[in-house]
């Protein structure tokens, strides 16, 4: 059954920009009135502004989403702003330099509390304020970095997305129990600005050497919006998890897939 949006409560991470600027923009142009949560600030307050341009419904609230009373303001913020939460978008990520084993335990493990601590915080009080609405989707964003064996530079990184997959599909029974759906999705490189960013400082040979070179076309953030959009829309999907491999379609995982 599809799912109509207009008058639904949702709550991005990360929407600061990029991907997570693309889903808030999105749900917004969908109906649902939209709590941009981010640790920028004017970030965030921008993506408020061209959502209200659009005419939507939108909030700003600070947070970080490895701080659990951060989160738990934001899921509330939700609720006393708009009366409730019904979609919950777990996009705030990422994975400074340097790097596990190189780096320092207090700098990788803060990697690891944002990508999945903040993704688990964020699933625990949501799925709280989704009971008492009767049900919900929570879309977690993971990476390709996460997929697979083959090495990568941040492996910090590569196992907080890992996490965030596994914990997805084990919660496939929140669909039966409260009517609550869980999904992810594992996109390749993203053209957001932080990647253009990055991909502008290195030689065709660095890019090259990388363990996953990036491709001549990169997926886009209102890409990702969309395949975000369908699992919010479709109540059928529940604990599925969407990889979306450089230069190929996305497609989702099978559910008895086991490597």
């Amino acid at each position: 059954m599809m799912i109509d949006m207009r008058g639904m409560v949702s709550l991005v991470t990360g929407a600061g920009a990029g991907i997570g600027r693309a889903i808030a923009v999105r749900l917004a142009q969908e109906g649902a009135a939209v709590v941009v949560a981010d640790m920028d600030e004017s970030g965030g307050t921008e993506t408020v502004r061209q959502i209200e341009s659009g005419a939507g419904q939108a909030a700003f609230v600070s947070a970080d989403v490895a701080a659990e009373a951060d989160v738990r303001r934001m899921v509330a913020f939700a609720g006393q702003h708009f009366g409730g939460l019904d979609v919950l978008v777990n996009n705030a990520g990422g994975a400074p330099e340097p790097y596990f084993p190189e780096a320092e335990p207090e700098h990788w493990g803060r990697t690891l509390d944002v990508n999945l601590l903040g993704v688990m915080l964020g699933t625990q009080f949501g799925i709280r304020a989704m009971r008492t609405r009767g049900g919900g989707a929570i879309v977690n964003i993971s990476s390709m970095a996460g997929i697979g064996y083959g090495a990568y530079d941040a492996p910090e990184y590569a196992a907080s997305k890992a996490g965030v997959v596994r914990l997805t599909a084990a919660l496939a029974h929140l669909k039966e129990e409260a009517d609550i759906r869980v999904n992810c999705i594992c996109p390749g490189w993203v053209e957001t600005p932080t990647v253009q960013r990055a991909l502008s400082t290195m030689s065709s040979e660095e890019k090259a050497a990388l363990p996953f070179p990036p491709p001549g076309v990169l997926i886009q953030p209102g890409e990702i919006a969309e395949a975000v959009l369908m699992f919010v829309g479709d109540d059928t999907l529940a604990g599925r998890v969407m990889v979306w491999p450089d230069g190929e379609a996305r497609r989702l995982v099978p559910v008895d897939a086991r490597y």
